[in-house]
């Protein structure tokens, strides 16, 4: 039989070899899209906040397609803003018109 032989002692290289750069595409993270909200509350709530609302819908999207993510990021919340203060006025509106409605003397 064979027998392996270990090397001889003396000076040996060690090689070290740093990792190099880690190359990967990053997720960025969704953004939710605010146009049909924005669309609703325009037509059913009170338009005027509501096309500004449409607005920052087209703004956020155009941002988002185009990489700019923290522009995205300003006009999705800008939009939901705008989104949930034309909710909040159209109910009010809707409330004090039935309440207006209902206490009026009928002819």
């Amino acid at each position: 039989m064979a027998q392996v032989q270990p090397p001889a002692s003396g000076p040996h290289n060690v090689v070290v070899t740093q990792p190099g750069p880690a190359t990967g595409v990053v997720p960025q993270p969704h953004q939710r899209d605010w146009m049909v909200p924005a669309i609703l509350t325009c037509f059913c709530c009170f338009w005027p906040t509501g096309i500004v609302a449409i607005l920052f819908a087209y703004k956020a999207k155009q941002a988002a397609s185009s990489g700019d993510v923290l522009e995205a990021e300003v006009q999705t919340k800008r939009a939901r803003l705008f989104v949930f203060i034309s909710l909040a006025v159209g109910i009010v509106l809707i409330t004090i018109i039935v309440i207006i409605r209902a206490t009026a003397p009928s002819q």
